[in-house]
């Protein structure tokens, strides 16, 4: 996702991949790809490209985050 930014393509993580594969639809896919049902998904990464400007990070909270000593 990282290096997708980095060439300017979006990109965003659906942490589904696990649900999808355990029905019949989902071990069909893994069939036709040639992929063993031993295979157990986490998430699938789309990518694509903005319609617009990405927006702004909102500004970071003082002190929100403490150093250890």
């Amino acid at each position: 996702m990282i290096a997708a930014y980095a060439i300017g393509v979006g990109s965003c993580w659906i942490h589904r991949a696990k649900q999808v594969f355990e029905f019949e639809e989902g071990k069909a896919l893994l069939k036709r790809w040639g992929l063993s049902e031993n295979y157990v998904g986490v998430g699938f990464c789309i990518l694509g490209y903005a319609a617009g400007e990405a927006p702004k990070p909102a500004a970071r909270k003082e002190g929100y985050v403490i150093k250890a000593t």
